[in-house]
């Protein structure tokens, strides 16, 4: 009788103990199995989760900095999802981007360092700082560089051109911006900013005909862009053409309800048209109007005081005042006011200052004689701008001092006096753009002075005037 064989459960495959292990035999655990599939599906779900996060961060940031016009958007979202992507020198870049659009240097100038000490190459580190001093008036850079930077801004080269274009008007050259806009229009058709750019500089140069029909074009092109609009609308003000002024101005505040020069710009069309009521309910929009330019700050003061409103008007006077304290407009509406509040000793003391104000009149009108057979001479209408600006048309006078400025940017004295102009109006922006051009100007006269002196030497010493400088008669130290 054979022995019975007892065999044991088991869970997985064994060899027998009394069998030699086949090499190829192995055990199986079918948990094991499943936990390492799911963990691999986990693994390449996480993966394409990032490179779509990366990818929809990356093209999202694009659009909002170059076509929507949302850089503070594009900023938050780069700095919130970088540390999770290892912070890619790519979107580090986009970053300095969207601060470049928003005017913040000191952080453009920290991201392009960062960057260019991780490697990335110099020129496009530093691009987004170059374009932004190029706007700001300081164009060489950009100009010098200008074909490998619209290479590295491929698909945005208006970016480039236009902080070129910018500059140079920013730094009163025409022609430069002239000669950049030529370049535009040859390398780009139908650009909707060249033709914008192309009415700004027709408005710098006073040629509101050009400029009108350079912004409309604009904005045929591209007809929700913000910026011709605006433009367009001020030009019609400028030509006095209020109603039409009055369509530009409602079609921005459906889109920018909130904005002073919006509602200003309103308003004025508004008060040309004979409707003083409907442009102070504009005005109740505002809700810091200290911060105005004093055109416009003038204009809700005017619209306040013929709407009874004296007390509020009479503050706001007082404000332009306190920049201009000369200037006959801003001097006779706070007379007005305070005749109107019954204060007449002090309203009646303002008027005799404002006819002192207004006896500068003939001299500014002398000048303008002379300019008519004198138009090259720079520094009579640099002198009626500075006479203009302080005691009778602050605006109109920085008008004339930015021409003078445009045919002489190397007039210390013109700019100072725009510098002036905009920190009083609370532009330290501008102001600050002139205070920089003073002191290039000044260290290009030390250069100058530094090497004329350097030639006279050298030219001494030619002649025999002079010992060399290394000799014994040049050097006593030398000899001892």
């Amino acid at each position: 009788m054979k022995p019975k064989i007892h065999i044991e459960p088991v869970s997985c495959i064994e060899s027998h103990p009394a069998m030699k292990p086949h090499p190829k035999l192995f055990c199986t655990r079918p948990g094991l199995s499943r936990l390492s599939i799911l963990a691999s599906i986990a693994i390449i779900a996480l993966i394409a989760l990032w490179a779509t996060t990366y990818a929809w961060v990356g093209r999202s940031a694009n659009q909002l900095i170059y076509e929507q016009n949302k850089p503070q958007i594009a900023a938050d979202r780069l700095e919130s999802f970088s540390p999770w992507m290892f912070s890619p020198s790519k979107w580090q870049w986009l970053r300095a981007e969207a601060y470049r659009k928003l005017g913040d240097r000191s952080r453009v100038q920290r991201i392009s360092d960062e960057l260019a000490a991780k490697g990335l190459p110099n020129l496009q580190a530093n691009s987004p700082l170059l374009l932004m001093e190029a706007a700001a008036g300081i164009p060489s850079r950009v100009k010098d560089n200008l074909g490998p930077l619209l290479i590295l801004y491929k698909n945005h080269e208006p970016e480039v051109l236009s902080s070129l274009v910018q500059g140079f008007i920013n730094q009163g050259d025409l022609s430069g911006a002239s000669q950049t806009l030529r370049l535009w229009s040859e390398l780009f058709d139908n650009d909707p900013k060249a033709e914008y750019w192309k009415g700004v500089h027709a408005t710098t140069s006073y040629d509101l005909d050009t400029a009108l029909q350079a912004f409309k074009r604009s904005i045929s092109l591209a007809p929700e862009e913000i910026q011709p609009h605006q433009e367009l609308a001020e030009v019609y003000l400028e030509k006095a053409m209020f109603e039409e002024a009055r369509s530009e101005f409602e079609w921005l505040a459906t889109r920018r309800p909130d904005a002073p020069d919006v509602i200003t710009g309103l308003a004025r069309s508004l008060l040309n048209l004979g409707y003083p009521d409907l442009a102070s309910e504009q005005l109740q929009k505002l809700p810091d109007v200290s911060k105005l330019p004093s055109p416009e700050l003038a204009l809700v003061c005017e619209t306040n005081l013929e709407a009874d409103k004296t007390e509020v008007a009479s503050q706001q006077a007082a404000i332009l005042l306190q920049r201009w304290p000369n200037a006959l407009p801003y001097l006779q509406l706070q007379a007005r006011c305070f005749a109107k509040l019954g204060k007449t000793t002090e309203s009646e003391s303002l008027f005799a200052k404002a006819a002192e104000s207004q006896n500068r009149r003939p001299q500014v009108d002398r000048m303008i004689e002379q300019l008519a057979t004198d138009s090259g001479n720079q520094e009579i209408r640099r002198d009626m701008g500075e006479l203009m600006m302080n005691f009778l048309d602050p605006p109109g006078g920085v008008g004339y001092l930015q021409i003078a400025s445009r045919a002489n940017p190397f007039d210390l004295k013109t700019q100072d006096m725009l510098a002036t102009y905009y920190q009083r109006e609370g532009n330290e922006s501008l102001a600050d753009n002139h205070r920089k051009a003073i002191r290039r100007i000044q260290q290009a006269m030390l250069d100058a002075a530094e090497l004329q002196e350097a030639q006279l030497q050298e030219s001494q010493i030619q002649s025999g005037q002079l010992p060399p400088s290394n000799s014994p008669a040049s050097n006593p130290a030398a000899g001892n």
